[in-house]
């Protein structure tokens, strides 16, 4: 059941994500008034995530984190911009729609808390290590001695930070992350459409939380529900296809569905640059800065997005510049744009109301400038794989299996293309090497991108040409890494669909606004309410049936927001001594069973946050490849000398700065378990579960505690 404290959590998370939002609504809304709301929720997440890593890096506590949203509150004050406070009730929709997703996700979860399956080992074991152990780099909880430097970990870092604050536990925090990333994004979506749309601003918001043709075919052919989610984003073949409902009804705090509250972002911070890059030049100054900071995380919360956002942001800064100068003059004659920035920055700025082009100019160096000044201290501490190259895909997808997952979205484009085919057919001609070579989903796309980028009309086929042009890479390329031959593209599809997705799916959404709005500009009355009603419905159904057609995913679940509850039935053992590990303060290194992938394994890691000698080792391998030399099989064999050659066992410890010896159900089943006697005492013992310590180890429990054990006496199990 739903406990008080777990209310309370909630109560807490949005209280203070809401001061995050309050303390910049004020600066924002004098400057871009129509999406103050989402700008300031999503820039105040990520200023105080970046506030405290800053703090946390200069050897602070996190807590000096809060002081630019303390500042915040101050300025507004002392320069009497309290005022716009006064509209906040004008903004109701917004709040309305935050926490209409955000009790709907949060009820999804309730019914399907359990961190278990996938890879929620692994994401709340990143959490766990950040709550316990305040710090950066933080700890890799399953790699003693190591660091997530490894890996794009700054997603989970801007949800620990608010649970840090008001102290809400690692397997509450789990799941909040998701309904708040998918309420933000969600926000972020309806004030794209709030910019570009007069009646049919839920649309973005709609094609966002829409499933997949192949969802619906699914359905109708009689799918059980148990299948039919992860059925329905394995449609391309040796590919996973996720799309963002998916993502959010499967569970998974992944870098790649965190990454999306930042893409949503940057969605409506390229929106609002095409719309409202107006003479003012402080609007002007806000709109890159809010873009250097939305494109500034992307590579440190996944770094694939940055593979999108970064050409997308210099397409945004070119189509600036032509929107400002004709082509011809920024072709032929570069030189006076620059003549233009020049006396700009003599004139201290006052040429940005003037001088055509400079703006522009600026927004295309400003913004990866002051991205890469804003995070360059925590990108260069990161050492991940990266990719081996790039590779020609040669097995071109089923073009039936490109339009299960894009089929939507190619409608809409179709629909809103439908007079420029006609009226430029030789347009066809283009897409017939593509046809001939068998890359007939390539076709498609290129199609399309043809298309957009003749038009190029708006913000939508701005948007358009961005996610036309993920697919029609996706088609051609991929990106090598030690996935195999078989899932050669698998990360490439899977981690670049995501972005696609949302570009496409916003402008989909835009395009069939935009018809939207003249047909209804055309009609009176009655039919007017009965559309926007119809939109609305659409949008309650896509976050209501899916969610009740898998609420049996994990089985009859009694609702919770604790991701742990379900251990106390399957693994009680593990559960009770889980609890116990929890409350030990100071530094740690546990010793338990090595771990196979996507197995009950490295499960006293995962839950604790406290580094053990390797979890799950072909992720390890994946994040850091044979770095240090020769760990893959040394730290596994190291673990079976430990728990079965009691002459190595405390050697061995020490090598790892272990503190703490783990012996359990997995641990017994897997190993012959023989335990120097008199050398290691019982810290904790209960049901099947002994836990030793070291002798020279820190924060000893007293003898008061009925779980201690003043000396050891068991040798063998």
């Amino acid at each position: 059941m739903i406990e008080s404290g777990q209310i309370v959590a909630v109560i807490s998370w949005l209280f203070l994500l809401t001061m995050f939002q309050l303390s910049l609504y004020p600066w924002i809304k004098e400057f871009l008034p129509r999406v103050a709301v989402p700008v300031s929720w999503t820039t105040g997440m990520i200023l105080t995530a970046l506030a405290t890593w800053y703090a946390v890096f200069c050897g602070l506590p996190p807590v000096a984190g809060l002081l630019p949203v303390v500042l915040a509150f101050v300025c507004t004050v002392a320069f009497h911009k309290t005022r716009f406070y006064k509209e906040i009730p004008s903004e109701w929709r917004y709040y309305l729609l935050f926490f209409f997703v955000f009790f709907t996700m949060l009820i999804v979860r309730a019914y399907n808390p359990d961190i278990n399956g996938a890879e929620k080992f692994m994401d709340h074991g990143f959490l766990a290590s950040m709550l316990r152990t305040p710090m950066v780099p933080p700890l890799d909880p399953w790699f003693a001695g190591g660091f997530l430097t490894m890996y794009y970990y700054f997603g989970h870092w801007m949800m620990a930070i608010p649970a840090m604050i008001v102290k809400i536990p690692s397997n509450i925090l789990f799941n909040l992350a998701l309904p708040t990333i998918a309420a933000l994004s969600a926000v972020n979506l309806y004030g794209a459409g709030h910019l570009v749309l007069k009646h049919g601003r839920l649309l973005p918001v709609l094609a966002f939380f829409v499933v997949n043709p192949y969802f619906i075919y699914l359905a109708l052919t009689g799918t059980q529900s148990f299948t039919l989610l992860w059925d329905s984003s394995r449609v391309i073949i040796n590919t996973i296809n996720e799309y963002p409902l998916f993502s959010f009804l499967f569970g998974d705090v992944h870098a790649h569905v965190l990454g999306i509250l930042a893409q949503s972002f940057l969605i409506l911070m390229v929106i609002t640059a095409v719309t409202c890059w107006n003479n003012v030049a402080k609007t002007r100054i806000l709109i890159i800065l809010l873009t250097a900071l939305g494109l500034s995380v992307t590579p440190v919360v996944n770094s694939w997005d940055v593979l999108i956002w970064a050409p997308m942001v210099l397409a945004t800064g070119l189509w600036l510049i032509c929107k400002e100068c004709p082509m011809a003059s920024v072709v032929k004659k570069p030189v006076i744009l620059l003549q233009n920035i020049q006396e700009m920055i003599k004139n201290r700025g006052e040429g940005w109301t003037r001088k055509p082009g400079s703006a522009g100019v600026l927004y295309l160096l400003l913004v990866p400038s002051v991205s890469m000044l804003l995070i360059s201290p925590l990108l260069l501490g990161m050492h991940t794989q990266g990719i081996a190259g790039i590779g020609f895909v040669h097995t071109p997808t089923d073009i039936l299996e490109f339009i299960m997952v894009h089929g939507w979205f190619f409608g809409v484009f179709f629909f809103s293309f439908r007079r420029n085919l006609i009226k430029v057919p030789w347009i066809l001609l283009a897409i017939i090497p593509f046809f001939l070579t068998g890359y007939l989903s390539a076709a498609l796309a290129a199609l399309f991108l043809i298309f957009v980028i003749n038009r190029r009309s708006g913000p939508a086929d701005l948007l358009a040409a961005g996610g036309l042009t993920i697919l029609l890479f996706c088609e051609l390329f991929y990106l090598a890494d030690n996935m195999g031959e078989i899932y050669y593209r698998m990360n490439t599809v899977f981690k670049l669909y995501i972005g696609a997705w949302l570009l496409c799916g916003t402008s989909a959404a835009l395009m069939a606004g935009k018809e939207l709005d003249t047909y209804i500009d055309r009609c009176q009355g009655l039919k007017v309410k009965v559309i926007k009603s119809t939109v609305i419905l659409l949008l309650c159904l896509c976050l209501i049936i899916p969610p009740v057609a898998v609420s049996a995913f994990n089985g009859p679940h009694t609702p919770t927001l604790d991701g742990m509850a379900w251990l106390m039935n399957s693994h009680r053992e593990d559960a009770e001594a889980i609890a116990f590990l929890r409350t030990l303060t100071g530094e740690h290194v546990i010793v338990e069973a090595a771990g196979d992938d996507y197995q009950y394994t490295s499960r006293i890691s995962s839950f604790t946050g406290i580094p053990t000698i390797v979890g799950w080792q072909f992720h390890e391998y994946m994040w850091r490849g044979n770095n240090p030399e020769g760990w893959y099989g040394e730290r596994g064999n190291n673990i079976w000398s430990i728990y079965e050659n009691p002459e190595l066992t405390i050697p061995l410890m020490e090598l790892y700065n272990a503190d703490l010896l783990y012996v359990g159900p997995e641990e017994q089943q897997k190993y012959n378990i023989s335990i120097p006697s008199g050398v290691l005492r019982e810290l904790y013992q209960s049901r099947d579960v002994i836990i030793y310590q070291h002798d020279l180890s820190r924060d000893l429990p007293t003898p008061g505690n009925d779980n201690f054990r003043e000396d050891a006496r068991f040798t063998n199990l």
